[in-house]
């Protein structure tokens, strides 16, 4: 994170306080992390998924407005709790089970999104990234790199039931950054997420090209009410199913990708 640009201030682990790690120091709560280094703008957590409630309410009782959780297997009772009191004290969540979020522009880095080098796969362009897969993040970053597209901004938002923050939420911010013109969602079987963004396509709020690739026909084959890979990957009836959130997105006017190769032809054909 600090090798792409990012400003980490300090570090938190209970019991490690007084050490560094590359030049970072380390403190024992978020509280006492403040208190040397100032204000800052939110948290990064590497947190076993037991212990991710108790960080997240720490950050927050800190007076921390962001926080990006990258740990998966997180309880739903707890993720409801952290929405919940997130909410109510006008934080945002990116995640559980986010593998991070990155601006090319902004050079900032959080989580693991990119791996050991970034660049490889995130060049600067006007295209923006929103995926539950964190995998495919990276993916279709270097599909748009590969197509002589870029990337503003890139993120996970985690495959879990209960997420802090959604496409819609993201797509709508994206509607005022100035250095992107266009978006790409990967959804997957499951949830509701993708119902959201349809709506406010159609309502006009979100005004700028969306391109959605949604994965999972597999699961058509089988059985409902069985989960599949991440944890808010389940088929209820026929919500959730793939056809039906392609269906959907369509008539809504969201621009749909049978495949992936066709991610980055229909993003240019948009932008003409």
């Amino acid at each position: 994170m600090t090798a792409y640009g990012t400003k980490i201030v300090a570090g938190v682990t209970p019991g490690k306080g007084g050490q560094e790690v590359e030049g970072v120091p380390i403190f024992n709560s978020v509280k006492e992390a403040i208190e040397v280094v100032g204000e800052v703008d939110g948290a990064v957590q590497f947190v076993p998924p037991l212990f991710t409630k108790g960080a997240v309410k720490e950050a927050i009782e800190a007076g921390l407005k962001f926080i990006l959780i990258s740990a998966e297997k997180v309880p739903t009772s707890d993720e409801a709790y952290m929405y919940a009191l997130a909410q109510e004290n006008g934080v945002s969540i990116i995640g559980p089970n986010s593998v991070g979020l990155l601006s090319t522009h902004n050079r900032i880095r959080l989580g693991l999104i990119g791996g050991s080098d970034p660049e490889k796969v995130f060049v600067p362009g006007n295209i923006a990234i929103v995926s539950k897969s964190g995998s495919m993040t990276a993916e279709i970053g270097l599909h748009l790199k590969n197509n002589g597209l870029g990337t503003s901004w890139a993120v996970g938002i985690g495959g879990d039931i209960v997420e802090g923050t959604d496409f819609a939420d993201f797509l709508l911010e994206l509607e005022e950054d100035p250095n992107t013109r266009a978006s790409v969602i990967f959804g997957e079987l499951g949830g509701t997420y993708e119902e959201r963004v349809g709506e406010l396509v159609k309502a006009g709020k979100i005004k700028k090209p969306v391109v959605a690739l949604i994965a999972g026909d597999f699961t058509m084959k089988l059985p409902s009410s069985v989960q599949f890979g991440h944890a808010g990957a389940i088929i209820e009836g026929e919500r959730g199913r793939p056809d039906y959130k392609r269906k959907m997105l369509k008539e809504s006017g969201v621009l749909v990708a049978e495949n992936f190769d066709d991610i980055a032809p229909m993003l240019k054909k948009s932008l003409e």
